[in-house]
């Protein structure tokens, strides 16, 4: 094979190689894809950052939702009460109270299986529930508390409970009109005020998340190599009978920068037994 030297002018160009200025181009191009690329991963990581923060937040929320749900679920915790007069009324403030019987028509409404009382035969029809008699009510009162509006047969309002002792409750106004023994007394049902609704039956019964009062809980959880504080704030939402309760969760970091929020509304289910 017949080879050939290259040229001086050939050689000359072999062994030029890059000029500064191609470097320095070359070197600039190479940064800006670098500081790109860089600043790409610095916000990936950055929201990957908020990302577990939002979600330790939302699972914080959470936990704490499913806590009060479960108490507005429990017929043992958030009670439904219907009793009925163990004596007539009339002229008069304070009432004696009688569990419905079991031949009475309205017992199952009165009595869930879970109030069934434990000295007594369980029927058919409650033998399938695994909940039967775990709350059996310790007294008639049982399910009653002061502040409550309770409503007596059909009257047009309701009467506000101030005094509980044994079987009989004392309430804020008189009773003018003749109410028979054996009249329904259902407390909480058709609460004219907030205050005396299930609302704020279930308020009363919210497990608490550190410290806070009145309306507004708080509480304090380190993650993420961060401290983190969540309110919760309670509302009895109108209108009446005052069943719904709302809850408004903010969760914020140690810079006091929201990092979750949520609102969301709770009714116990007590009172969906309510006629």
């Amino acid at each position: 094979m017949l080879m050939t030297r290259p040229s001086p002018w050939q050689r000359t160009l072999l062994s030029k190689g890059f000029t500064l200025a191609e470097v320095l181009a070359s070197i600039l191009v190479i940064s800006l894809f670098t500081v790109a690329a860089m600043q790409a991963v610095v916000v990936a990581a950055l929201f990957q950052s908020n990302a577990r923060r939002f979600a330790e937040a939302s699972n914080w929320i959470q936990d704490d939702l499913e806590n009060i749900k479960i108490v507005a679920y429990d017929l043992c915790q958030t009670r439904f009460a219907q009793r009925k007069l163990a004596a007539p009324a009339q002229n008069t403030n304070t009432i004696t109270l009688a569990f419905i019987e079991p031949y009475e028509s309205d017992y199952k409404q009165a009595m869930p299986p879970e109030y069934w009382p434990n000295n007594q035969p369980m029927p058919p029809e409650y033998r399938e529930y695994p909940t039967r008699g775990v709350c059996s009510l310790s007294s008639v009162t049982d399910g009653f508390r002061v502040g409550d509006e309770i409503l007596i047969g059909s009257d047009a309002g309701t009467n506000r409970i101030t005094a509980i002792s044994g079987d009989t409750i004392t309430l804020a106004n008189t009773i003018t009109s003749y109410r028979s023994a054996g009249t329904r007394v259902y407390a909480r049902c058709r609460a004219g005020k907030s205050e005396g609704g299930f609302a704020a039956y279930l308020q009363s019964l919210l497990p608490p998340l550190g410290s806070g009062s009145g309306n507004t809980s708080t509480g304090t959880r380190t993650f993420i190599n961060d401290t983190f504080s969540m309110s919760r704030t309670a509302t009895r939402l109108a209108p009446a009978p005052f069943q719904t309760l709302e809850l408004a969760y903010v969760v914020r970091d140690s810079n006091n920068n929201i990092v979750a929020q949520v609102t969301t509304e709770v009714v116990p289910n007590a009172f969906f037994r309510c006629p």
